[in-house]
């Protein structure tokens, strides 16, 4: 591998960790929503399904955008 393809490689591995990093963030915050969600407050769980599927759609879109093998 010459420098040219290390330093290449070594981009599409900062661009994965960061995109995992992004997904691990998203997942904290569906596990933060479900958890208020199963609590007795009053909430409006309705919208907070929203929020859910909305994060879950940001998820897929941060996998497509990850380069392939």
């Amino acid at each position: 591998m010459d420098a040219m393809e290390h330093r290449d490689a070594g981009e599409v591995l900062r661009q994965i960790d960061s995109t995992l990093s992004e997904i691990e963030r998203t997942l904290d915050q569906m596990l933060a929503l479900a958890e208020l969600s199963a609590s007795d407050l009053n909430l409006d769980r309705a919208a907070l399904q929203k929020t859910l599927e909305r994060l879950g759609q940001k998820i897929d879109r941060l996998a497509d955008g990850l380069p392939s093998p």
